[in-house]
């Protein structure tokens, strides 16, 4: 059985230190959308690893990782990212697939990057993602597949200098220096390295017979299509980037099992709106306490109470079969917790996520209040250690999302976990017999 770990908020759920924890029972992680924009932290034995383009599963050497076709690649960061690694000790190359339909990001794309922020805020990385998307689908792109031939490269790269150029003088007023040689010799050293991984990624998921798990980058309230648009990322970071983001049909993921990850509050990184958001000392203490800054950007996280309405939005429309919780021990000691169960918009209440980004801008979050708990959940490993309250907390998130809380992440570290509902593996706990 396949499984898709998915993002259900607005990335930085912790979707790292799980995957790197379910990908120990899978032979096969691919990643499938989105580029260095994103930043996976995993804890193993002490270790720090932060990922932004290798599937986190490739930190388990029996693992075999995949950057499928949906991907933007920068190589010159990818290979420096598995030089990184291999110095701990941990083999890559011998164990990445790279498809030779993933578009690539190059140093014009991040010049692009940094004029359409400058213009109009949206809190991007400065990664160059967005740009290297938008010349995608403006069908002038360059491939992994056209480093093969150095002319048709050459050519590809000459015309995008060509056009950023134009555009940075004609309409940003901006200079331009970057020489088609030197952006071509950079590419094509960097390709020297990993060339050998190169392969149809879609031919080798459709015919193995292993194991695979689908690892989705960012959260799914940044989904170009179904997100806090315009403030999203530029790809489909929900589960309508799977088919597309690896060449596979539809009903290959049909006996798939899909788990979101959600933290056991809510944080937001750069623009947009974001109703459930604490500007005050609580939301500072969330910052501090659950160490909410960036692991790409390092810019301290918007912080607020769990927002069930957007999170109910991600549970359907990924046809999420659990949720994985994070952070709980981040609300530890806390008097009272709050939960978003509906937005009110003047007159009006929502109980559905809304599309216009002029009512979510708007929205006052209905709270449900909780009493904490005044004890400690960080790092333990048994259900029966769980708090009555914090279990009600928790039993009140399943009933809301009518999906189940099938574990909760207690650390950063990889062995700090408790299944509640064991649905991967057919064996279940169930939550109401805990307390």
């Amino acid at each position: 059985m396949n499984l898709v770990i998915l993002g259900a908020q607005w990335g930085d759920e912790g979707k790292g230190k799980i995957v790197d924890l379910l990908s120990a029972e899978y032979e096969v992680v691919v990643r499938y959308q989105g580029g260095s924009n994103a930043g996976h932290t995993v804890m193993v034995n002490g270790q720090k690893f932060i990922l932004h383009l290798l599937p986190t599963g490739i930190l388990h050497t029996h693992t075999v990782g995949v950057i499928a076709q949906g991907m933007v690649v920068d190589l010159e960061l990818l290979v420096e990212e598995i030089k990184q690694i291999e110095s701990k000790g941990i083999s890559v190359r011998d164990r990445l697939l790279i498809s030779d339909r993933a578009h690539l990001v190059l140093p014009y794309h991040k010049t692009l990057d940094a004029l359409l922020e400058k213009r109009g805020k949206i809190g991007t990385t400065l990664r160059g993602i967005g740009p290297a998307y938008m010349l995608k689908y403006a069908r002038k792109g360059a491939r992994v597949c056209d480093l093969w031939d150095k002319d048709r490269f050459y050519s590809i790269i000459k015309d995008n200098l060509e056009f950023v150029e134009e555009l940075c003088k004609k309409v940003y007023c901006e200079d331009f220096q970057m020489k088609v040689d030197e952006v071509v010799d950079r590419a094509l050293e960097s390709f020297e390295e990993i060339k050998h991984c190169i392969t149809d990624t879609s031919s080798y998921l459709l015919n193995t017979k292993k194991s695979i798990l689908f690892e989705g980058a960012q959260g799914t309230l940044l989904d170009v299509d179904i997100g806090t648009y315009p403030y999203v990322t530029s790809s489909n970071s929900s589960a309508l980037g799977l088919s597309a983001g690896t060449g596979l049909p539809p009903k290959f993921f049909s006996n798939a099992k899909f788990i979101g990850v959600s933290k056991a509050y809510a944080t937001r990184v750069g623009e947009g709106p974001f109703p459930t958001e604490l500007k005050d000392e609580v939301g500072q203490l969330l910052r501090e306490k659950g160490k909410e800054y960036g692991a790409t950007t390092g810019r301290p996280r918007r912080c607020g109470w769990l927002d069930l309405v957007a999170l109910k939005h991600a549970v359907d429309l990924n046809g999420l079969d659990g949720i994985v919780l994070t952070k709980l021990d981040v609300l530890d000691g806390f008097g009272e917790i709050k939960v978003c169960t509906a937005y009110r918009v003047e007159d009006k209440v929502f109980k559905n996520f809304p599309a216009s980004l002029s009512l979510l801008e708007k929205a006052q979050p209905v709270y449900e209040c909780f009493e904490g708990w005044k004890e400690s959940t960080y790092g333990i490993t048994n259900y029966k250690d769980i708090p009555e309250k914090a279990m009600n907390y928790i039993q009140f998130i399943e009933r809301f999302l009518g999906a189940p809380i099938v574990m909760l992440s207690t650390s950063p570290e990889r062995d700090k976990y408790i299944w509640l509902s064991e649905i991967i593996h057919g064996r279940k706990v169930a939550s109401s017999d805990i307390c």
